[in-house]
């Protein structure tokens, strides 16, 4: 394909990342079907349900094949399993200690003549040139993986389409070899058994699957075809265009954070995963963390005093220790769902450290979900009588947990009259920041979006959404340079635009100045540090338009 048909797509392209963020299966009328879990894909409700079903934390069920193909691996599904899944077939020998499932769900009968990759380059394509660009762009991809797969009899199979989606997002995105074939091979076989595990494949009709894998071989073409353009002319501009595109397709279509994933030997590993042969260790130490940032305690005007540990920042005032949690995937992914959550972050927070008595449960059913349980306890550590409090709000991930120890229930009442007060220990997280702190590169992503419907029928109109990425890099001389690239989208076409500063900056506790800002002008940003695992991020707000945010972390 010529340069000017790559340039041709960029907008395209962008608009199509507008287009893919459905949050909920909702009917289209328009295409006479539904909207799926994974991107603007019209299908049967049968399929919607099922790409939502899988589509909810995606990353915790990919982790979770992944490791359990690797204990497979290595001991033998049988002894993995110990019995056999519900709809499946077993056979069993000494040898090889096998079990062997029959459902293959990720497998389909193609459709003969099918539209599909028009149907998809129609949906993403702003006017019939580009139309047409996506049309030969899919199918020369879809070729070629089709003669990959068909030797190896994995041609027309879901989860071969998913490993090859996935292998190249986070090949483009990091900019990274190819995954070793043990690696492809490893990813394949956990995306096949999430596929017979998942709730209400069995019933996807055969048109629905070759859907999906179309759409996936169609949204892997996209980066793709930057990347080794850039790879062939050299162009540091189309590859960071490569990696913003595999970065949003990842994070949007699956739910994972590029900046999490990447193949490392033979398998993908996560960043919050932790590896199959180390077991967790205790979550709530007594030491800070050493973050390495000059000011990592802050006095509030309150009287309230924070410093950073390890899984949370602790808070001191008149004898009251506010633990506030920092957000844990690797909690999230691990409640079993015979647990209730106030049990299960009660025996992660609490009891790793207290010994407790008399315990008193409150719950919300409201909308947010808010619970606590209460009881006298006793420190571990110093041998001290307490008295413990868990908090936490919110309804899945960063459920904002809590934990209050004080000297006895009167100084926990006098601190909070009411329990729904420790809510606002949340906003807490904050630590100054200095110039020396800020030297490296740091860099983030954001956007937002709003559908459009019609106020008669609530029939969908259009999507208005913008899609940013940020980056500082800040030298120790006083000078930062930034890039911001974004793409705006709406009422049918796209506007996409670079922006990029230099100049001088300096930095004291809680704000930033940097010269030569928009029209040249020095702008003054509110800036803190907010402590996380392993680190933290960087929060800038403009002081003249604060809905403009920058949320960044440290490249390097």
């Amino acid at each position: 394909m010529k340069n000017r048909a790559y340039f041709m797509l960029i907008p395209a392209i962008f608009f199509a990342l507008a287009a893919i963020n459905i949050k909920a299966q909702t009917y289209n009328s328009k295409a006479d079907g539904y909207n799926g879990g994974y991107g603007q894909v019209y299908q049967t409700f049968g399929l919607a349900q099922a790409t939502i079903n899988l589509q909810n934390n995606t990353n915790m069920q990919i982790q979770r094949a992944i490791m359990q193909q690797a204990m497979e691996n290595r001991f033998g599904k049988e002894a993995v399993r110990q019995a056999p899944q519900s709809g499946s077939k077993t056979k069993s020998t000494a040898a090889n200690n096998q079990t062997v499932s029959t459902k293959k769900y990720a497998f389909f009968t193609p459709i003969p003549q099918s539209d599909n990759l028009k149907i998809i380059a129609d949906t993403v394509g702003q006017d019939d040139e580009q139309r047409v660009l996506f049309k030969q762009l899919f199918a020369e991809t879809k070729k070629g993986l089709d003669a990959e797969l068909a030797p190896r009899g994995r041609k027309n199979n879901l989860a071969a389409a998913m490993t090859f989606f996935i292998a190249t997002m986070v090949t483009v995105y990091n900019d990274d070899p190819e995954p070793s074939e043990e690696a492809a091979e490893n990813l394949f076989q956990a995306l096949t058994l999430m596929y017979d595990e998942a709730p209400g494949m069995a019933n996807v009709p055969n048109k629905d699957k070759q859907f999906l894998h179309d759409t996936f071989v169609s949204f892997s073409a996209m980066p793709l075809a930057f990347y080794t353009q850039a790879k062939e002319t050299k162009d540091p501009e189309m590859l960071k265009l490569a990696k913003v595109i595999a970065g949003a397709l990842l994070l949007e279509i699956l739910k994972i954070n590029p900046n999490e994933v990447r193949f490392e030997g033979n398998t993908l590993k996560f960043k919050n995963a932790l590896p199959s042969n180390q077991t967790t260790q205790k979550e709530s130490p007594s030491q800070p963390a050493s973050y390495g940032i000059i000011k990592y305690t802050t006095n509030f005007d309150d009287g309230w005093v924070g410093t950073p540990q390890n899984e949370y920042v602790s808070l001191k005032r008149n004898g009251v220790e506010v633990r506030v949690f920092y957000a844990n995937r690797e909690w999230e992914n691990s409640i079993p769902s015979t647990t209730q959550y106030d049990d299960f972050y009660w025996a992660k927070t609490v009891t790793p450290d207290f010994n407790v008595g008399n315990l008193a449960k409150w719950s919300d059913a409201g909308y947010f979900m808010e619970k606590s349980i209460q009881a006298d306890a006793v420190d571990k550590k110093t041998g001290k009588r307490c008295f413990v409090t868990m908090w936490f709000v919110g309804q899945g991930g960063n459920r904002g947990v809590t934990v209050v120890v004080a000297p006895n229930r009167n100084d926990f009442q006098r601190e909070f009259p009411s329990l729904k007060d420790i809510s606002r220990m949340q906003g807490y997280n904050k630590f100054a920041v200095a110039a020396e702190d800020l030297v490296g590169t740091w860099t983030g992503n954001g956007g937002g979006g709003v559908e459009i419907r019609s106020a008669y029928d609530s029939s969908y109109i259009t999507t208005n959404a913008i899609s940013t990425s940020d980056e500082f890099v800040f030298a120790s001389g006083g000078n930062y340079q930034s890039t911001h690239d974004s793409a705006n989208m709406g009422g049918g076409s796209t506007r996409f635009a670079k922006l990029q500063y230099r100049g001088k900056f300096t930095a004291s506790d809680w704000e930033l100045i940097a010269t030569n800002r928009v029209s040249g002008k020095t702008k003054k940003f509110w800036c803190q540090f907010e402590a996380v695992r392993g680190g933290f991020l960087l929060r800038l707000t403009d002081s003249d338009y604060e809905p403009l945010k920058y949320t960044l972390f440290k490249k390097f």
